[in-house]
């Protein structure tokens, strides 16, 4: 049925590494880890007889519907892998996906997961129900006229109905190759949260009023579940469509409760230049909670705008690594740490084995499992040491952006700002260019600089690598100002700014002619 909603280079959750302290997303329960062995190697082979025993070995003692369906989630997150060879060369074997076949296989496509967590639930005395329906994951092609594409659960506890897609939660697909990486991300979102991804075939399973139509589902954008659990939410009459026709430049906003949250927001080509970077596209402007988008096109091209955000307090890290990056750069900085007695040779060995190297991606995926402390430990201990970053963004929204007909855009030589390098997108949330805001400046042009912000202590024009041009802070306005006239022979203006009064990093710079 459904493939999971992730596949090639999408990004649409992040792999956390378990390290001390645990830096996953979400946390397994315990129990999981903790049924019996010879159950455990049972379940698999006789499914019928022993899963009754697995579920009670995983809910004895527990009182509590929602913590029952978590662990039980939480199983088959773990125990079930995506049947990546079905989904993409065996179509036809897609309908044998009955929980004893799933359990056999130890695969599943979404029918299968949704059919297990059914059983599962049914044996622990718990409603459950499978929902067959529309989802936005990949290969959505923006309409819901073709067959059903996906599969997903809702449970009743207490006396509401509550969704859950363990097949999203228990990793994604990339190149073919399953990642394992469990989440919660889809376990207990609200029916409406759920709607924007997710289009049961039968009003009923919407659980929503009042109910979403196909033409609805199709309008707006995919949301993941992430972008709630972040403290995204929409502004009403300004949130985006799926698909977004320009007129002219556009605003969009979205609320972000958690303000000290870290946002990039980038906008790339879908089509006919290979999905390039486009900086001029797109501006960001933060007040408290507020997030504006102002947005635009430079052709009739569809253009994709991403948004993706970060905890500062949550160190985060990415999944996978290229062979050149692996093989050119950490494994043999691992030896050096080894030679250095900087880590022992156990700790090398378990390293180089939570990695698993797939030859159709190019790429090295880490081996989750969150109840192997040691290894994990280790993992974490030498990517510290290797100065890896753990500085990995969570995509929480995507819409595209499409010139309607007789629009021909801004124009592709137009600089309508200045171009941002990372240091202003990722911390300038509440900083602003008053002057000059365009992207293109006069040489031999006295300009007058104006910026203010709550995020930098000090700003500089750079010159060259001996001189820059520091901002007086105006004590009336609290604004940084500086009055500065462009020579002839600069092709470019660079704008510099410090959070610690120390270092200077490069924010954004302005093109000159």
């Amino acid at each position: 049925m459904n493939k999971l909603r992730k596949f090639s280079v999408m990004l649409y959750t992040v792999l956390l590494f378990l390290g001390a302290p645990r830096i996953f997303a979400a946390t397994m329960d315990a129990r999981v880890n903790a049924v019996p062995k010879p159950l455990m190697e049972k379940v698999f082979t006789e499914p019928e007889e022993t899963l009754p025993s697995v579920v009670a070995s995983l809910t004895s003692g527990m009182s509590g519907t929602a913590s029952k369906v978590k662990v039980l989630h939480d199983w088959i997150c773990n125990n079930i892998a995506y049947d990546t060879v079905i989904f993409t060369d065996h179509w036809q074997e897609a309908a044998k996906q009955d929980y004893v076949t799933v359990l056999k296989k130890k695969k599943a496509v979404c029918a299968g997961y949704t059919n297990l967590m059914c059983q599962m639930c049914r044996i622990a005395g718990i409603e459950a129900v499978g929902i067959s329906g529309w989802s936005k994951g990949f290969a959505y092609e923006g309409n819901v006229d073709g067959q059903m594409n996906h599969a997903w659960n809702a449970v009743k506890i207490g006396n509401r109905w509550q969704l859950v897609d363990v097949t999203w939660d228990a990793g994604y697909c990339d190149w073919g190759y399953f990642v394992k990486h469990y989440s919660t991300e889809w376990l207990y979102r609200t029916p409406r949260e759920f709607l924007y991804s997710h289009l049961p075939e039968k009003d009923e399973y919407q659980y929503y009023t009042p109910l979403v139509s196909k033409e609805q589902f199709v309008q707006e954008p995919y949301v993941p579940g992430v972008f709630f659990e972040k403290g995204f939410s929409f502004v009403r009459d300004k949130s985006p469509l799926y698909t977004n026709l320009m007129n002219e430049p556009r605003k969009f906003e979205i609320n972000c409760a958690r303000t000290n949250m870290l946002i990039l927001i980038s906008v790339n080509a879908r089509e006919g230049t290979g999905g390039s970077y486009l900086d001029n596209a797109i501006w960001v402007e933060r007040s408290g909670s507020r997030v504006i988008l102002d947005a635009d096109v430079p052709d009739g091209l569809l253009y994709r705008l991403r948004i993706s955000c970060r905890d500062p307090a949550v160190p985060l890290r990415q999944h996978y690594y290229s062979f050149e990056e692996m093989e050119e750069k950490m494994l043999p900085n691992v030896e050096k740490l080894l030679a250095a007695r900087k880590i022992t040779k156990q700790e090398q060995e378990l390293f180089t084995k939570a990695f698993f190297k797939f030859e159709e991606s190019h790429r090295y995926y880490f081996l989750e499992d969150q109840f192997d402390g040691i290894r994990n430990a280790a993992v974490e201990k030498i990517l510290k040491l290797l100065n890896i970053p753990a500085d990995y963004y969570n995509d929480v929204l995507y819409f595209d952006l499409k010139a309607d007909d007789g629009y021909p855009g801004f124009g592709n030589d137009v600089a309508r700002f200045p171009f941002t390098f990372v240091p202003f997108r990722q911390y300038g949330r509440n900083t602003k260019i008053i002057s000059p805001q365009g992207g293109k400046l006069q040489k031999g042009v006295e300009h007058h600089f104006c910026i203010e912000s709550k995020d930098f202590v000090a700003f500089a024009l750079y010159i060259d690598e001996s001189n820059v041009k520091m901002f007086t802070k105006n004590p009336k306005t609290g604004a940084y100002e500086l009055d500065f006239t462009i020579p002839d022979d600069m092709p470019a203006l660079e704008v510099m700014g410090s959070r610690d009064g120390r270092r200077l990093d490069g924010l954004w710079f302005y093109q000159v002619e």
